[in-house]
C-alpha cells in the first residue's frame, strides 16, 4: 500500500507539473506533492526494502546505513518542507502580491525549516522537537489557506474561479488532516497517527480524478469540454446541408406547380383556385426562409480575423440596441477595460453580443439591469453579459446549448442562438460559460484565450 501511495503522489506531482511548467505556482504545487511523498518514501525503505533485503544489506553494511540515512532524510524533508512548499504555492497563486514581496517572503520563510535542519538529529534516529515545529507550521498553514481563499473570492473569471474552488477543497481539506496527523498528534505522543494519511491520500486521489473529469483541477482537465455538443453540432451541420438541398429541390417543384395552377386559375377565371395557389406559394417561401435561417446558424464558420478593441464593439452593440433597452425599461451598464486589444472576428463577436443582449431583453419584460463587463484574467479575456431577468431553471440550464432547445414558445425561434454563439467561440479556441438562477438573472461569459490578446494601448 505504501508503494502505491508513493507512486500516486509522484504521478500527481508530474501530472500537475506538465500542465503548465512555466507557471511558478504550478511548480510549487508539484513540489508540494513530491515533498509530501517523502514520508511514504521513508516508510517504503523502512518497511519494505530493508526487511526484505536484510541478508543482502548485512553483507554491505555501508549500503544499509546509506538507506537508513536516506529514509530519515526523506522523512525530515516531508515534515520540515511540506509547510514551506504549501505556503509558497499559496503565495504565488495570490496575484495581488508583488513579485518583490514574494521573493522576500520566499527567503524569509525558509529560515524556520533551516533552523529545524540545524537543531534536529537526523541519523540514526530522527528526533524532532514538535513543540517548536507547531510554533511555525500552524501559522504557515493558516496563512496559506487564507491566501488561497482570498484569491478565490477575488477571482472574476468564472472558469478560473470554479477551478480555484475545487483546487482549494482538494488541497486545503486533505492537508488539514495531514498536518493534524503529522504534527499535532505527535505532540500527544501518538507517532503512528501519520499512517492515517494513507486513507487521506487515497480519498484525495479519487476525488481529484473524479473532479478533473468534470471540472478540472490545477489546470488538469481529463475530458474534452462539451464533447457531446461538439459532435452534435458537426452532425447537424452536415445533416442540415443535405436536408436543405433536398427540401429546396422539392419546394422548388411545389412552387413551379403552384405558379402553373395560378396561371391556369387566372385563365379560367377561378378566384378560389388562385387563392389556394397563393397559399401554396406563400408556404413554400416560408419553408425556404426557415431552412435558410437554420442553415445560416449551423454553417461552418470561417473567421475573418483582425485586431480590434472589444470595448468598441461592445459600445457599438449597446448603442444599436438602445431603442430596445428604452422600450423594455432596461438600464444598460458597462464596465470596460478600453486598453485591451483582441485578435478575433469582429462581425461574429458583434453577432454574439447582439444575440446575448436580445436574450437578456426578452428575459426582462418588466424592466431590469443589463451589465456588460470586459476584463483580463490570468487565463482569459472575459466578456460578461449579465441580466436581472427571469433566469433559467436548474432543469433547463444543462440543455441551453443543445441545438433546437428553447424555452421561448414562438414560431420564429428555432433554439439555435446559444448553439451558434458556442460554435463561434469554439472557432476562436474560446469557451462560453453560463450561470443562472431563477428569478434573479443570468450571466453569460465569453472566454477568449489569453494568447489572442494583442497587448494594451
Amino acid at each position: 500500500m505504501m508503494v502505491f501511495i508513493l507512486f500516486t503522489l509522484w504521478a500527481l506531482g508530474l501530472l500537475v507539473l506538465f500542465t503548465d511548467p512555466w507557471r511558478t505556482s504550478i511548480r510549487w504545487a508539484s513540489a508540494t506533492a513530491f515533498v509530501g511523498s517523502g514520508g511514504f518514501f521513508s516508510a517504503v525503505i523502512d518497511e519494505t526494502i530493508l526487511p526484505h533485503w536484510a541478508d543482502v544489506w548485512a553483507l554491505h553494511s555501508g549500503w544499509s546505513g546509506a538507506l537508513v540515512m536516506l529514509s530519515k532524510s526523506a522523512s525530515f524533508l516531508t515534515q520540515a518542507g511540506l509547510p514551506y512548499t504549501f505556503l509558497m504555492f499559496a503565495l504565488y497563486s495570490y496575484e495581488s502580491i508583488s513579485m518583490k514581496v514574494k521573493r522576500i517572503t520566499k527567503y524569509a520563510t525558509l529560515i524556520p525549516p533551516i533552523i529545524m535542519l540545524v537543531i534536529t538529529p537526523i541519523y540514526p534516529i530522527l528526533t524532532f522537537n514538535y513543540w517548536i515545529m507547531v510554533f511555525w507550521v500552524i501559522p504557515y498553514f493558516l496563512i496559506a489557506c487564507t491566501l488561497l481563499i482570498l484569491q478565490y473570492l477575488r477571482e472574476k473569471d468564472p472558469l478560473v474561479k470554479k477551478n480555484s474552488f475545487f483546487t482549494n477543497v482538494l488541497i486545503i481539506v486533505p492537508l488539514f488532516f495531514v498536518f493534524i496527523f503529522i504534527y499535532v498528534m505527535r505532540i500527544q505522543n501518538d507517532y503512528e497517527a501519520w499512517r492515517n494519511n494513507t486513507l487521506v491520500v487515497i480519498i484525495q486521489f479519487v476525488l481529484i480524478v473524479a473532479i478533473s473529469l468534470k471540472y478540472g483541477f490545477l489546470g488538469v482537465r481529463l475530458r474534452v469540454e462539451k464533447r457531446r455538443l461538439d459532435s452534435t453540432l458537426r452532425a447537424l451541420t452536415s445533416g442540415a446541408q443535405i436536408i436543405n438541398h433536398t427540401i429546396k429541390n422539392e419546394v422548388g417543384k411545389i412552387s413551379l406547380y403552384a405558379d402553373r395552377i395560378d396561371s391556369y386559375a387566372e385563365g379560367t377565371d377561378q378566384p378560389g383556385l388562385r387563392e389556394d395557389a397563393a397559399v401554396l406559394i406563400q408556404s413554400s417561401q416560408h419553408i425556404l426562409d426557415m431552412m435558410n435561417r437554420i442553415q445560416g446558424q449551423l454553417r461552418d464558420i470561417v473567421l475573418q480575423e483582425e485586431t480590434i478593441k472589444p470595448s468598441q464593439v461592445i459600445t457599438q452593440v449597446v448603442q444599436t440596441l438602445a431603442p430596445y433597452a428604452t422600450k423594455q425599461q432596461v438600464d444598460v451598464l458597462t464596465e470596460l477595460d478600453e486598453s485591451l486589444q483582441l485578435n478575433c472576428d469582429p462581425v461574429q463577436l458583434r453577432e454574439i453580443l447582439t444575440n446575448l443582449c436580445m436574450n437578456a431583453f426578452e428575459a426582462m419584460k418588466t424592466g431590469g439591469t443589463l451589465r456588460l463587463q470586459l476584463f483580463l484574467s490570468k487565463k482569459h479575456l472575459v466578456i460578461a453579459v449579465e441580466d436581472t431577468g427571469t433566469g433559467i431553471s436548474k432543469e433547463n440550464l444543462p440543455h441551453v446549448f443543445d441545438p433546437f432547445f428553447s424555452t421561448k414558445k414562438t414560431s420564429q425561434n428555432f433554439g439555435l442562438g446559444l448553439s451558434s454563439c458556442y460554435n463561434v467561440m469554439q472557432k476562436h479556441q474560446g469557451m462560453l460559460e453560463i450561470t443562472s438562477e431563477p428569478a434573479k438573472g443570468t450571466t453569460v461569459f465569453l472566454l477568449f484565450p489569453k494568447k489572442r490578446v494583442e497587448g494594451r494601448t
